[in-house]
């Protein structure tokens, strides 16, 4: 931070991963996972410690298109941590964490180098260290090198080197392109070291990297896996295609080398779309393993080809095979993902899968017969209810990790959010808490009237809240509830009351939600939220098949027991799991609001919670009215209020709802008084002030006021740059101060307390950029009223700031616990909540 009097700390990053399966991967030195987000890398802590909670705690900015390819440096020999990721922007960057003496600092990757961009998309990534990992010390092994292989969409397939020195002057070096033939679209790769020379081959060490011969499978859109082999200098690298996979009967999806404890033997495992898992063994020799001594192989009844694959490598030109080993038959849906892993103290191997039939299987060779079987199954079964509706689906797992001692597996679904279990007890595989958020455009966030918990929507079309769980060593904020599942993206939320908020969609209307007893009950027992009128409220809330409204439910338990049980989410030790997030934690719908010809474009509340105030998109002035409902019977009020010609982008009512502002498209503001007296029944209560045309160059995105102790003032923020600060002025409102920014400003909030600092007493503006950047301004409040001199107060560090435009910023209403947050969404995606520290 820049500014050593207040600092700035976040306390909670909410985001969802991309569904890309080689986007995600787990680092075994930091003990880190890694996944990519829209366009940034999240980083994610899985265990709470005293000095650092769990959860997501950085994004790393650099990509300027979706992250589709994320790869540790899998290096046991030393604690640095290296990250390569690779996306739509079709460049591949390298990351390296900076260690810090503070264990309280949040963890920082610096970017050390990035390669020229391929032709298309990168899909995949693999890196292995050149030369031997136990004969080198750590700086040979930086010396020696890494060696990288990216794969692209344009079906091409590069080999880099990449030097890192401790000094600096990292380079990354192209070193090939290789091509598949017949041309095909590549989904996985896998490298893995062949052989090497050791002392009994009379090399000398320091040419010992000349002799490394490599192993390069690669497979996508096509029914067969490709294998080049070769070596490298530190120049350039001789590739070549050396053998052809047949076999599965789809697409091939994910590959993955492990070498075996006893042997210099390498196992393929290889996932497809076909549903099957087949298994590959690269032998080094003229005879073949025993194993593979005769030529056919029955499975299940069927015949199938044992084939010797045979090829020569190495300057010495040695003898290799690649056979098959075995067909693992489990998966019920596409197999998206295959990872081994070796214990390193018994050279146990096991193979971890992911399909798209909810399932994680784990899968051990018998140590009597060497067949394989699985013996463990996490997830779901695929054809459990609700497996293919909107709010039941999990749609598959889409990838599975290790932690470095195995004891943890982790995977995510089609919303984006994680799933992990830990195996406790021997053999028994428990689930774990994990992470998630939205996987598109967050519009809106917004606090309950007292703080208690914070609501956002998102294009993703749902609508979540997160609020402190109390048994966390830090109370760290978690995901308790998804209210609304949607079939339209979601603009706009309002919290209106403790137990109910309305939300506006791309569907011209909105919706009220209330809280269901179940999430009441639950949120007090987590995290102490106490909610008086809770024995009226409905039990549990479902969403009918292809329905957009999701319905009150209060079945009672014997008249439908086992669905009681799935839906009931209190008493539980963690906050619910992802699985229970998207069947059993929705609000049932109250009430439906209509008036609007075009898509909600936001949506106001006032502070007692009695009326709302709502816009549309429009271009024309009959469309750009506000619409006005009263919260009791949710009538609306009339007549709609005319002001704007181009759609209202947000309205914001005074502390004490004496005025309300609205801002918009047109580059106006508008300014409405509360009529108090000769008011008709379900008449708007609030009629035009002051209409400012032209009041800034370009559109408004956001208007506030100040807290009533610092004035009758109001702050509005535009793309042209400019935040502008508006006071009463007798009658009228008037500019009295501007306030100029590199970038356009997309959101603004504005604390509704004064702030007591030794200087004296300020009010607190947060401003949020385009970019994504944001910053808090301060505002010295006269002793004769009023307010004079906005300057920046702190600079939030770019390391934890969106890495997209900002689209709401909202800060926390003061509480009994006196918390100094801010909660801000953006269209990277995230949510993300701020502790200011004074």
């Amino acid at each position: 931070m820049t500014d050593t009097r207040g600092r700035i700390h976040p306390c909670f990053i909410s985001i969802g991963a991309n569904r890309i399966p080689a986007a995600s991967d787990w680092d075994i030195n930091s003990g880190l996972i890694a996944y990519g987000a829209g366009n940034v890398i999240a980083l994610w802590r899985i265990d709470e410690t005293e000095a650092s909670p769990s959860g997501v705690f950085a994004t790393l900015k650099g990509h300027t298109d979706n992250v589709s390819a994320v790869r540790f440096l899998d290096n046991t020999q030393d604690s640095e941590s290296i990250l390569l990721s690779g996306g739509v922007d079709k460049v591949l960057r390298v990351w390296r964490l900076v260690k810090s003496s503070d264990a309280s600092e949040v963890p920082r990757y610096e970017l050390l180098a990035q390669s020229l961009p391929h032709d298309g998309s990168i899909v995949d990534i693999a890196v292995e260290r050149v030369g031997s990992k136990h004969n080198n010390t750590a700086s040979e092994r930086i010396r020696n090198g890494i060696i990288v292989a990216s794969a692209s969409a344009d079906g091409s397939i590069k080999i880099w080197r990449l030097e890192i020195s401790k000094e600096g002057g990292e380079v990354l070096t192209h070193l090939q392109t290789l091509t598949t033939k017949p041309k095909y679209f590549p989904l996985s790769i896998a490298l893995a070291k062949l052989s090497s020379a050791n002392k009994g081959d009379g090399v000398d060490a320091r040419e010992k990297e000349e002799t490394d011969v490599w192993i390069l499978a690669v497979s996508g859109s096509s029914n067969s896996i490709q294998i080049f082999v070769g070596s490298t200098t530190e120049s350039e690298s001789d590739f070549t295609p050396s053998a052809t996979l047949t076999g599965h009967e789809n697409w091939i999806r994910s590959l993955s080398f492990v070498r075996e404890a006893n042997s210099d033997d390498l196992l393929l495992a290889t996932g497809s779309q076909d549903r099957y898992i087949r298994l590959w063994r690269v032998h080094r020799g003229s005879a073949l393993p025993a194993q593979s001594a005769g030529s056919k192989m029955m499975v299940m009844g069927q015949a199938l080809s044992n084939k010797a694959h045979r090829f020569s490598a190495g300057s010495s030109k040695q003898d290799y095979s690649i056979t098959f080993e075995a067909l693992l038959v489990g998966h019920e849906d596409w197999v998206y993902s295959v990872s081994f892993r070796k214990d390193e103290a018994d050279g146990k191997i096991k193979l971890l899968s992911a399909s798209a039939d909810n399932s994680l299987s784990i899968w051990e060779a018998d140590e009597t017969s060497g067949i394989w079987v699985c013996t463990a199954r996490m997830g779901e079964a695929s054809g459990m209810k609700g497996s293919s509706t909107a709010t039941g689906s999990t749609g598959g797992f889409w990838t599975g990790l290790w932690s470095s001692d195995g004891n943890n597996v982790v995977s995510f679904g089609k919303n984006g959010g994680w799933r992990r279990w830990n195996n406790s007890r021997e053999g028994e595989w428990v689930q774990k808490g994990a992470v998630a958020g939205h996987i598109r455009d967050v519009m809106g966030v917004s606090w309950e009237k007292e703080g208690k918990y914070l609501l956002s929507t998102s294009l993703d079309q749902s609508t979540r809240l997160y609020a402190r769980w109390k048994s966390s060593k830090h109370r760290s904020f978690y995901e308790f509830s998804r209210p609304q599942i949607h079939g339209y993206d979601i603009n706009s939320i309002v919290s209106i009351s403790p137990t109910k908020f309305v939300s506006g969609a791309d569907e011209k209307l909105m919706r009220v939600f209330g809280e269901p007893r179940g999430i009441a009950k639950m949120l007090e027992e987590m995290c102490g939220i106490q909610q008086a009128d809770m024995e009226s409220l409905p039990d549990v809330a479902s969403q009918p098949v292809l329905g957009l409204s999701n319905k009150a439910v209060n079945t009672a338990p014997e008249e439908n027991g086992e669905e009681e049980k799935e839906q009931n989410v209190e008493g539980q030790e963690y906050p619910p799991f992802e699985d229970s997030l998207s069947r059993h934690t929705l609000w049932p719908e109250e009430e439906k609001l209509y008036g609007h010809g075009y898509e909600i474009s936001t949506i106001g509340c006032s502070n007692t919670g009695d009326v709302i105030a709502t816009a549309c998109k429009a271009s024309s002035v009959s469309h750009a009215v506000i619409r006005m409902f009263e919260t009791k019977t949710w009538r609306q009020l009339k007549p709609a209020l005319e002001a704007h010609s181009l759609t209202v982008n947000r309205i914001a009512f005074s502390r004490d709802d004496v005025y309300m502002l609205s801002v918009g498209r047109d580059r106006q503001w508008t300014v409405f008084e509360r009529v108090t007296e000769g008011l008709e029944e379900f008449s708007a209560p609030y009629k035009a002030m002051q209409v400012m045309p032209k009041a800034q160059t370009r559109v408004i995105f956001d208007g506030k006021w100040v807290p009533l102790e610092a004035g009758r003032a109001f702050v509005t923020a535009a793309r042209d740059k400019t935040v502008k600060v508006w006071e009463l002025q007798g009658k009228e409102w008037g500019c009295i101060e501007t306030v100029k920014f590199e970038e356009p400003i997309t959101a603004i909030d504005i604390l509704d307390w004064v702030v007591d600092l030794e200087e004296g007493r300020f009010a607190v503006l947060a401003v949020g950029l385009e970019s994504g950047a944001w910053s808090v301004y301060k505002a010295k409040v006269k002793e004769s009223g009023g307010i004079e001199g906005w300057e920046q107060w702190i600079q939030v560090d770019g390391y934890v700031a969106p890495a997209k435009t900002i689209t709401q910023i909202a800060w926390k209403p003061a509480g009994e616990d006196g918390s100094f947050e801010v909660a801000i969404s953006s269209e990277d995606s995230s949510v993300r909540i701020y502790d200011i520290q004074t």
